[in-house]
């Protein structure tokens, strides 16, 4: 053989790992234990995150401004709302002890 490949079988599993993936069947695949992340690749994400933009633009923050004032309107009706629950579930404990007591008290 030209290339010193004396085994015809694994030259034919080549030319048929050839026809059904094409050339990428036939580079080399890297052995061993995956490398773990490297410390180029660290730096670069970080820099990616630091170089994000914060829009600060007056119309921006007044936006922002804006959904926080009607946030915290919500959230204090929600908490008077539940304010409101707890005190006439309260109450109604309060009569169906008092019936209860009335009606042993009648027994």
């Amino acid at each position: 053989m030209q290339e010193g490949i004396s085994n015809p079988s694994m030259i034919c599993s080549w030319v048929n790992l050839f026809r059904a993936v094409g050339p990428d069947a036939l580079k080399p695949n890297q052995k061993g234990r995956k490398k773990k992340l490297d410390k180029h690749k660290i730096d670069i994400k970080a820099k990616e995150t630091e170089e994000i933009i914060v829009d600060t633009s007056a119309e921006h923050v007044k936006e922002l401004e804006d959904e926080l004032l009607k946030l915290k309107i919500e959230n204090a009706f929600l908490k008077e709302l539940r304010r409101l629950r707890l005190e006439d579930e309260a109450k109604m404990r309060e009569r169906h002890l008092s019936s209860k007591a009335s009606e042993e008290n009648s027994n």
